[in-house]
């Protein structure tokens, strides 16, 4: 089950409550906005110590869209929903990846896919220097991505983040298959 916006921690740090963020909104026509519409009134309405001030206006619009019905807690502008799991490992990050392809191998030749559903194409691996990814589209449409990303000396904190999902119901399946897998690490 995912979990709606945490307000309690916009109050805190917008140093405004959350009936006053819901009143601001409100007062600007807010409900008749897209999610960037509402994004950015709340942006305009924010100076949070230290910046961010981005992240925390989309923070407070989801928590607004939840709020009035339109979003459920998960559920993305475009209507779909996604999973995500995160382990952190001992090792260095090219050895990591490396094992997250063997772990996906056994997988494959075991079970023809992860949670019932087939790999589509050829996954597609990559490295920014900061983060290295393995992402990969699936049979039923939606789509995984896999960041791997250096925590101190040989630590990597891997993340699977499953997108695309179609109804609230398949997010905590897929998030056990994703941390089962990890969990081979």
């Amino acid at each position: 089950m995912v979990k709606p916006s945490n307000v309690s921690a916009i109050e805190k740090v917008t140093d405004r409550s959350w009936e006053a963020w819901v009143a601001l909104l409100d007062d600007a026509g807010a409900r008749e906005l897209d999610h960037g519409g509402i994004a950015v009134i709340a942006q305009r309405n924010l100076d949070v110590e230290g910046g961010n001030n981005g992240w925390w206006a989309q923070s407070v619009a989801v928590a607004y869209e939840q709020h009035i019905g339109r979003r459920l807690p998960g559920q993305r502008p475009d209507g779909t929903f996604e999973a995500s799991v995160s382990r952190t490992v001992e090792g260095r990050r090219e050895d990591v990846a490396r094992a997250w392809a063997e772990v996906l191998l056994d997988q494959l030749a075991a079970h023809g896919g992860v949670g019932g559903v087939a790999l589509e194409g050829d996954a597609r691996a990559n490295d920014t220097g900061k983060r290295s990814y393995w992402r990969v589209g699936l049979t039923d449409g939606t789509r995984v991505a896999v960041a791997f990303e250096d925590k101190g000396a040989d630590r990597v904190t891997v993340t699977a983040t499953h997108e695309r999902i179609a109804a609230p119901d398949h997010v905590a399946d897929w998030k056990a298959d994703w941390k089962e897998l990890l969990g081979r690490l």
